[in-house]
């Protein structure tokens, strides 16, 4: 939600990796990527890696950048391992638990989003509507659900044709950073959750917010290593919610019973 489909708020360090051999940097990782998703252990990982273009790291590590930064948290870790054996149903079920709690609560009341372009989402995330926006932002929501998560090549393709499509809308797309992604999230993810303090009931979503959205995709998208391939976000928005009226603009929740699975355990 996916910062999968993104997800800053579960930003959990995972448990290093044993002792890597000593070598080159592909000698380092390659007895972790499998396995654990995390190709280089979190505390390995240094500035540089993180203030660099993605696609460099990617390049200097030999590994997608899922693998490169699965220490960060299990958000990139599972994302890698999905990739890796083509199967993304167990990371569309990651982050179940977590949703399970905070869409069932007395306060996961119905809130509007009102964007700048006049376009509406009603949600009932109040713990990082990040995902909500972030999954319709990008269109997400409009692919088929089943297939999204139980067909890989299909995922592939469509993760293909919208990562094209960013390049040509996100400026520096080729030269995102971790550092890019981790600031935009954690300044849109205040933005938003500042939106929905006080008992209010809606609110604006200015155009940066919703440029900031495209960005967090294009960032997924780069971490993919060669720019190809599967995004796990789209797998995550695929499970979590689905829409609850024609007109497409009020979200149901799968945890809360209103749409029907397809991740399963």
């Amino acid at each position: 939600m996916v910062l999968g489909p993104a997800l800053f708020a579960l930003l959990l360090a995972i448990s290093s990796c044993a002792e890597p051999a000593r070598g080159g940097l592909r000698s380092r990782v390659k007895h972790n990527e499998t396995l654990t998703g995390v190709c280089v252990p979190k505390e390995e990982l240094t500035e540089t890696d993180e203030s660099d273009p993605i696609l460099e790291v990617s390049t200097r590590y030999e590994q997608d950048g899922w693998c490169v930064f699965g220490g960060l948290g299990n958000w990139a870790s599972e994302c890698a391992i999905a990739r890796r054996i083509r199967n993304v149903n167990n990371f569309a079920l990651v982050f179940e638990p977590m949703y399970a709690q905070i869409l069932n609560s007395s306060w996961s009341t119905p809130f509007t989003l009102r964007l700048f372009d006049g376009r509406t989402l009603v949600i009932r995330d109040h713990f990082y509507p990040l995902d909500d926006l972030y999954c319709y932002v990008n269109n997400w929501y409009d692919l088929p659900r089943a297939e999204v998560v139980q067909n890989f090549t299909f995922l592939e393709e469509v993760s293909n044709q919208w990562c094209k499509h960013l390049e040509t809308l996100v400026p520096n797309y080729f030269r995102l950073s971790w550092d890019d992604l981790k600031n935009e999230s954690l300044v849109d993810e205040a933005f938003l959750e500042n939106l929905e303090k006080d008992g209010a009931t809606s609110g604006e979503v200015p155009e940066w917010v919703v440029n900031g959205m495209y960005l967090h995709a294009a960032a997924k998208c780069v971490l993919r290593g060669n720019n190809q391939g599967a995004l796990c976000d789209i797998a995550n928005c695929a499970e979590r919610a689905c829409w609850g009226h024609a007109d497409r603009k009020t979200l149901q929740y799968t945890v809360r019973g209103e749409c029907k699975k397809v991740a399963f355990k």
